[in-house]
């Protein structure tokens, strides 16, 4: 399983180390874990960034999940409609 640690701040500057990582683990079909504790503030490229790699994920059928997302990842996520989507509104995941 691959962890990706986010940052406090995913801002665009950040959205392409984000997404190098992010590929990294659908080439290597790995089950993929994001560790959202830390965010404190969350662009929407960073979002729609994740919802693009969790469609790729759920795709090729790897597992997926959040590890302790922020409650400013799912505020950031529902005010753009994305939580469901995202799979922040699901028990143990927000």
């Amino acid at each position: 399983m691959t962890i990706i640690e986010c940052q406090s701040e995913l801002d665009i500057a950040m959205v392409g180390a984000l997404h190098r990582q992010l590929l990294d683990t659908l080439q290597a079909r790995q089950p993929l874990e994001i560790d959202g504790r830390a965010v404190r503030k969350i662009h929407t490229a960073a979002l729609q960034l994740f919802l693009g790699a969790l469609a790729e994920i759920q795709l090729l059928g790897l597992q997926f999940r959040w590890r302790e997302p922020s409650p400013a990842l799912v505020e950031g996520a529902r005010l753009l409609g994305l939580a469901d989507s995202l799979g922040l509104n699901t028990p143990g995941n927000s």
